[in-house]
């Protein structure tokens, strides 16, 4: 009995000891990790398990983690996860050369979190620890880390930029998963990176930019202050570099919806704003926006810009000889290359102003397109507000044909109507286009795609259409000639989408819809003419194309089971549409010539083009590769935002390779203005290869 008693005694002894080492270990946290604890439920034991594990020197870090993360990480992470993520970024932070320098602060916010967004929370630390250390041994500094992390994990683990990722948010597993990603996918996946090294950094971006054209997602990288990048956009001149920079010094502070503002772990007043869960306030966050508008390109002094627009338009006002024999100022070449995009807007400026655009002019007054003896008259009409970058516009194309002029009129009229406005998005003009006559093939041969590159030119020049976001689409007769036109000239638009139409056989090529979101809206039982056989056969092809070049091809068939050619359901198709912008600039490009008429395709031109002619370029950090096909002679346009000019092109042409010193020129920038119409497509400098 005494025995017993003892035993008991020493039990209960026990118990007490540890209760008051259990108590002594609580004792080491904060109020607020306490409270934290308490809203975790079910999930408090694992967390008291990270508590508990953690050693004294990562106290610091578990702590923090635990007293600002979401609610749901509080019911649903495992302590092993959360030890396993600290000991690894308290590990890393000893071994670079930079880890120690890194004010506690930002260490804690921007290196040890475990997510960026409301991402699938995964370990991912270990494995990019893995990949990424051996990567930057030799680099001293944050900035060189980030840097060559950009440059090279993207082509490592095979990711890509695509709108057909699955998801917008995803984590780096699900974007190495599938190899594609979006602009948020790819800045989780480089900021993980970065973090995983020890270099701070976190995602910055907008949830739609100053002219209402869509959100963007980037990262951000601290050495000593923030700098910004694009993810898989390494640009070798270093940080604060990246297409939107114009864009982002355009943003608006106090406007929420076009504001900027960087992700936080750290727990904020702000909200970092979801595209993909616009209710959701799980995501911390900063508004940053004076710094990127702090950041606004050069502009040129009212003198400066106004001696730019004079000596333009007196260029563009000269004849063909005088224009030969022309020479601009030295200095206003130099000019160009700290000032190149405010230079392009004064030399746009002269352009829409100029007496050469008299006769383009008179057809814009009375409503018509024309090219040669060709004319198109048109109906257009305002839908919602113009947005602050310029009107979008929405090409719209009639059924009929070969039939009897009013029929055909008829069937014009009704395209009128035919697309359904859509007042909730951002505005737009609604150009419904008539045919330039009666015949078959109306809207779909050669005399046609240069007509509406002259009406493009009009609506931008006179019209104040933002060039980036012009449309065409149509139905039957008009779904052929979408299927003509696109692909013939897919560098003026934004989106292309055909219904009830097909390819016509030998007319155009797949291959040049690279670059630009294409859909094609086709009934099963549509078989008249071979139209659903010729839509499966170009879908076979297409997604050869995209199988073999993951990411690119944002091309879509879509089969209407127990259709045929009438009564698609398309007729609010615009609402698709509209969030498409073009990239007027795209790094690479596949152009088969189809005709001797279109003799530009984005940078590239050939000065005799011809059927069965191709060019295939690739433009990576000042490396060009080329391919031609039967083509004699060509010329690339690059500027800026291609290239960097303190530095050779490198140019691999069928093989052979050279170097070539690029400059821009205020004459090239003025010739490809005159010849394009296009702001976005005009460039400063002209290579030719004969």
């Amino acid at each position: 009995m005494v025995l017993r008693v003892i035993a008991l005694g020493f039990f209960f002894l026990t118990l007490l000891s540890r209760a008051d080492a259990s108590q002594g270990e609580k004792a080491w946290w904060s109020a607020d990790v306490e409270q934290a604890l308490k809203r975790a439920g079910n999930g408090r034991a694992e967390l008291e398990k990270a508590l508990h594990g953690v050693p004294a020197g990562q106290r610091t870090g578990m702590a923090f983690l635990i007293a600002n993360m979401p609610e749901r990480d509080l019911r649903s992470l495992r302590g092993d996860f959360l030890l396993e993520n600290v000991a690894l970024a308290f590990k890393v932070r000893g071994e670079v050369k930079w880890g120690l320098k890194i004010p506690e602060e930002i260490f804690l916010n921007d290196v040890l979190p475990y997510a960026n967004l409301d991402e699938t929370r995964e370990p991912w630390r270990k494995e990019m620890v893995e990949l990424c250390l051996p990567l930057v041994k030799d680099c001293k500094t944050p900035t060189e880390a980030a840097q060559k992390l950009n440059a090279s994990i993207f082509t490592k683990l095979k990711v890509k930029y695509s709108t057909q990722r699955k998801k917008a948010n995803q984590s780096p597993k699900e974007s190495i998963d599938t190899g594609l990603a979006s602009c948020s996918g790819l800045s989780v996946l480089l900021s993980d990176a970065c973090r995983s090294v020890c270099v701070p950094a976190r995602l910055a971006g907008t949830p739609n930019w100053y002219n209402n054209r869509g959100n963007h997602t980037w990262v951000e990288v601290w050495d000593g202050r923030w700098y910004f990048t694009g993810a898989a956009e390494y640009d070798a001149s270093g940080l604060d570099r990246g297409w939107f920079a114009g864009d982002a010094a355009k943003a608006t502070k106090d406007e929420s919806e076009h504001a900027i503002y960087a992700a936080s772990f750290r727990r904020t007043k702000i909200h970092f704003p979801l595209v993909w869960d616009r209710a959701s306030r799980e995501v911390s966050a900063e508004n940053v926006t004076d710094r990127y508008t702090a950041k606004a390109k050069p502009e040129l002094s009212a003198e400066q810009a106004q001696q730019v627009e004079k000596e333009s338009k007196a260029f563009f006002e000269a004849d063909v000889q005088k224009r030969a024999e022309w020479k601009f100022n030295a200095k206003l070449d130099q000019l160009l290359l700290t000032h190149e995009e405010a230079m392009r807007e004064s030399v746009w400026k002269a352009y829409r102003t100029t007496g050469v655009n008299s006769e383009s002019k008179k057809d814009f007054d009375a409503n018509q397109g024309r090219y040669q003896k060709h004319l198109s008259p048109y109906v257009v009409r305002q839908v919602g507000k113009k947005p602050v970058g310029g009107w979008p516009l929405v090409i719209a194309m009639h059924g009929g044909g070969g039939v009897p002029k009013a029929f055909n009129d008829s069937q014009w009229k009704h395209m009128q109507i035919y697309y359904r406005d859509q007042p909730g998005e951002a505005g737009y003009l609604y150009l419904a286009l008539r045919a330039p006559n009666d015949v078959w093939n109306g809207f779909y041969d050669q005399y046609v795609p240069p007509l509406v590159i002259n009406l493009i030119r009009q609506f931008a020049q006179f019209g104040d259409v933002d060039p980036d976001k012009v449309f065409i689409m149509g139905y039957s007769h008009g779904g052929y000639g979408a299927f003509y036109i696109g692909p013939k000239i897919p560098d003026r638009f934004a989106a292309i989408h055909a219904s009830a139409a097909a390819p016509t056989p030998n007319s155009i090529s797949a291959r040049t819809l690279r670059n630009t979101r294409f859909t094609f809206m086709i009934g099963e039982k549509d078989n008249a003419y071979g139209r659903a056989n010729g839509c499966k056969d170009f879908n076979a092809i297409v997604e050869k194309l995209q199988k073999e070049n993951p990411g690119e091809f944002p091309v879509k068939m879509e089969w209407i089971a127990n259709h045929g050619h009438t009564g698609l359901p398309d007729r609010d198709k615009i609402k698709e549409l509209l969030p498409y912008r073009r990239e007027a600039m795209p790094r690479s490009l596949s152009w088969d010539l189809t005709d001797s008429v279109i003799d530009s395709f984005y940078w590239l031109s050939v000065a005799k083009p011809a059927a069965g002619q191709g060019i295939d370029a690739k433009l990576i950090d000042n490396a060009l590769t080329i391919t031609t096909r039967k083509v004699e002679e060509f010329s690339l346009g690059v500027d800026s935002r291609l290239i960097q000019y303190d530095r050779p092109l490198t140019i691999t042409l069928n093989g052979k390779m050279r170097e070539v010193a690029v400059r821009p020129s205020l004459r090239t920038l003025c010739e490809s203005m005159h010849e394009r119409g296009d702001p976005r497509l005009a460039h400063s400098c002209r290579v030719t290869f004969r």
